[in-house]
């Protein structure tokens, strides 16, 4: 089966609310998008509305994601070669080392959140996940919630999700998915192991199908390179 990828050429993004620049940057991307949409603040909830497709499949998520230098309520202590974070000051000192979180996760029509994520935790600026495919369970957004309309919302990890977050992490994150505006085109063969059937005779009959439409797509991103990625699939 030959399956590929559609992007569409317009796009209509739809913001949560209104952000003060954080410092984040984030670059966002799904199969229906022509441009990446940037998160550029922790707790940011930027969505994309991928209008009214024939079919839209997720098959997981993907990217990288590395902590910056700012966080709520930790910093990186200047007395330490390597900047690891300490909590907030006490006493007129910084406290305990601690380890920072980030992440971007997937809400699909301001519902479901799908279960895999982009995450990343660390001791000290510079962590990071490393680029990775992470492949979870396959939704059909039309079987899911039964109706054809598609918005995916894109989330940066705030307090809701860490007790101390990171504000300023830096990556990229994309759908691994299929969008499909219209039905694919199925072509096939049909075969038999002799041009002669006789009654009583067994003849082997072989068919192959073939499914088309679409072009190929992959992440605008910037020295974008899928071959560096790490694949992991949902157990």
């Amino acid at each position: 089966m030959n399956v590929k990828l559609v992007v569409g050429l317009v796009s209509f993004c739809l913001a949560l609310s209104a952000y003060a620049d954080t410092g984040a940057r984030v670059y966002c991307w799904a199969p229906h998008l022509s441009q990446p949409i940037l998160l550029n603040s922790h707790g940011q909830g930027i969505g994309s509305y991928a209008g009214r497709p024939y079919s839209y499949t997720i098959y997981g998520v993907a990217g990288i994601i590395t902590l910056g230098d700012q966080c709520d309520g930790a910093f990186p202590d200047p007395s330490d070669s390597q900047y690891r974070f300490r909590k907030g000051w006490w006493s007129g000192g910084l406290g305990d080392r601690t380890n920072i979180y980030s992440s971007v996760k997937l809400q699909v029509n301001w519902q479901q959140y799908y279960p895999k994520r982009l995450e990343v935790t660390g001791d000290r600026p510079g962590s990071t996940s490393g680029p990775v495919r992470l492949y979870g369970d396959t939704w059909n957004t039309t079987t899911m919630f039964g109706y054809p309309e598609v918005t995916l919302v894109f989330h940066l990890a705030g307090s809701q999700d860490s007790a101390i977050p990171n504000r300023n992490p830096s990556g990229y994150f994309y759908v691994v998915g299929e969008y499909l505006t219209s039905a694919p085109e199925v072509t096939g063969s049909l075969s038999v192991t002799s041009g002669v059937i006789l009654q009583g005779n067994v003849t082997d009959v072989g068919y192959s199908i073939n499914r088309t439409g679409g072009t190929a797509a992959t992440p605008p991103f910037t020295g974008y390179d899928q071959s560096g990625e790490v694949v992991f699939l949902n157990e």
